[in-house]
């Protein structure tokens, strides 16, 4: 068993397996360690970009602020447009530093715009915030509050200096032109935000505060489902982004040292590293190969005690071959005898059918003609046409009238004599207006084109016996009004060139797959004289609907093989003159 070939290729796979596994969970560890690194540089690079833009909004603030000092409601109107210019700006205020001497005449000059304006937020718990020269008191209060629809925006008069998180931003804004950053700071459960101040020096002082939301500066809207941002420093931890509670995998954090104005703080991206981060297509491809190669290495130790058992089988396989060649060719071989051995039955049907014409015109036709001679001499003797000699005399010629009529379209069946005297075209056409056809009051439409009279004998005689064939059964059996024949003749004198024959009825036609039609004798010989001359058969019909016959043959074979040779039913039937066929 240790030593079956099954065992060791096994162990082949399993210790494969483990290694490229191993080595491919490796790089997707590495890889997945640099998407975070590159994520956290993405989003230092976005926050001191929104960071950039925020200090030009800032600007523009202060100068509107410095430039409609004297007029409250334009500049309540031009800052309202400022918010909407950056999506990290949720709200916007207006601080106005104050003294404790002028903090009544303030109150008075504010209730005069605001009536219900009052200081908020002072409380000996809060003491207010004091100047660095004189250490006296001064306040801060919210003179103006944007967006009004925010719904944590910070009512007007309420000093913003109480809050430690704001009171050092606004203090060096205070004496020191420039923008100023507070400290990141989190409100209850909302977002973690940072404040924005700038001094507009111009009496009155003014102070703008922007309040940003570090998320959107950031723009970590951007960052997987599954990942969790962390702002730490001061000894205060601040989450950006909590992960999803169905993330699972091993826990895994890069931090990146980031500065927040004057801080320094540590941004921590939390990620797991789960069977999504893996690359399955690289781990099918290794298992792959490695089922490949365990696979050769079985094959391998058991190629010696198969090699004699492959080699008999190559050797049958080999013996088989040949064997089926030598039959193809056989096949072959007996295909190219039956094929000649139709031409020979139908040149020897040919000839035949020459012979019985020529019979019946040197001897039954001579007959016949020396019987009405008589017959008419005899009618001379007795001019009377009341005699019985007369009228048996009448008699006989009339009979013998018919009898050659009848003879004289059998010899035209038999062997057509306007397809040795004429050629082709003008036999078909004399076929297609035969009186018989006209009797049954069937009309034929004749399409003729190339040069069809140029062919060699046997196409000739296989063309015309094709559609006399087809007229016959269509006479017979059809019961139609109309058939249309086409017989062109495409690329002459090229390698191409070919006969193209199509008959169509508008008779009730059949159903092919009967037997009782597919077995007719008048198929079986159509089929077969176009299949002597290399030619395709396609016969297409519905009961109903009518027969399309559609046959193809090239010619160019047969000239190319230099088998262009005059057939046995080469020779051709004397026609019969009107004088023969009338006596004098």
């Amino acid at each position: 068993m240790l030593n079956s070939p099954l065992f060791k290729a096994l162990l082949l796979w399993i210790a494969l397996g483990i290694i490229s596994t191993g080595l491919i969970t490796r790089l997707d560890f590495t890889a997945f360690s640099r998407q975070q690194q590159s994520l956290l540089s993405t989003l230092e690079q976005q926050l001191s970009t929104n960071l950039s833009q925020a200090y030009r909004l800032l600007d523009h603030g202060l100068m509107l602020t410095r430039e409609y000092r004297a007029q409250p409601d334009l500049l309540e109107q031009h800052l309202s447009t400022l918010p909407p210019l950056s999506p990290a700006l949720d709200s916007l205020y207006l601080l106005q530093p104050v003294t404790e001497q002028n903090l009544g005449s303030f109150e008075r000059q504010m209730r005069q715009r605001i009536p219900d304006f009052q200081l908020q937020g002072l409380s000996p718990m809060t003491p207010p915030t004091r100047t660095r020269d004189s250490g006296n008191p001064i306040y801060y209060p919210i003179i103006l509050s944007l967006p009004q629809q925010a719904p944590a925006r910070l009512p007007v008069g309420l000093d913003l200096s109480l809050s430690p998180v704001h009171r050092s931003a606004i203090q060096a804004s205070h004496h020191q032109p420039g923008h100023h950053l507070s400290p990141p700071y989190q409100l209850e459960s909302g977002p973690v935000r940072v404040g924005l101040y700038g001094l507009a020096p111009e009496p009155p002082a003014r102070l703008l505060a922007f309040e940003l939301t570090l998320s959107k500066l950031a723009g970590i809207q951007d960052l997987p489902d599954n990942a969790r941002l962390t702002l730490s420093g001061n000894e205060i931890s601040l989450p950006l982004l909590d992960a999803a509670e169905t993330a699972t995998g091993y826990p895994f954090s890069q931090s990146l040292d980031i500065e927040v104005g004057t801080h320094d703080w540590v941004l921590t991206l939390e990620q797991p590293f789960g069977w999504q981060q893996l690359s399955w297509g690289a781990l099918l491809l290794a298992l792959g190969l490695n089922t490949l190669g365990s696979l050769l290495f079985f094959a391998w130790i058991k190629q010696q005690a198969d090699t004699r058992r492959y080699r008999q089988e190559s050797r049958d396989v080999t013996e088989l071959q040949q064997h089926l060649h030598k039959r193809t060719e056989e096949l072959q071989y007996q295909l190219r005898e039956n094929q000649h051995l139709t031409h020979r039955i139908l040149d020897i049907q040919e000839r035949e059918r020459r012979h019985l014409a020529q019979e019946l015109h040197d001897e039954l036709g001579q007959c016949l003609t020396a019987i009405r001679t008589d017959a008419g001499m005899l009618m001379q003797d007795y001019p009377d046409r009341d005699s019985a000699a007369h009228q048996h005399a009448e008699n006989i010629d009339s009979i013998a009238g018919h009898i050659y009529d009848v003879t004289y379209d059998l010899m035209r069946a038999l062997r057509p004599t306007l397809l040795d005297d004429l050629g082709l075209v003008d036999a078909l056409r004399e076929l297609a207006g035969s009186g018989q056809i006209e009797r049954l009051g069937l009309t034929v439409e004749l399409a003729l084109k190339g040069p069809l009279n140029d062919m060699e004998e046997r196409y000739n005689i296989t063309l015309y016996r094709l559609i006399q064939e087809a007229l016959t059964n269509i006479m017979r059996h059809a019961d139609g009004r109309q058939v249309r024949i086409r017989l062109y003749r495409l690329g002459a004198d090229s390698l191409n060139d070919r006969i193209e024959l199509d008959i169509e009825d508008d008779g009730c036609g059949f159903d092919p797959e009967d037997p009782s039609h597919s077995r007719r004798f008048g198929l079986l010989g159509m089929q077969a004289r176009v299949r002597a001359l290399s030619g395709s058969f396609d016969l297409t019909s519905r009961p109903g609907e009518g027969t399309r016959l559609k046959i193809r043959m090239p010619l160019v074979a047969a000239e190319v093989r230099g088998e262009a040779r005059p057939s046995a039913t080469g020779s051709a039937v004397p026609p019969l003159s009107d004088a023969v066929r009338q006596p004098a």
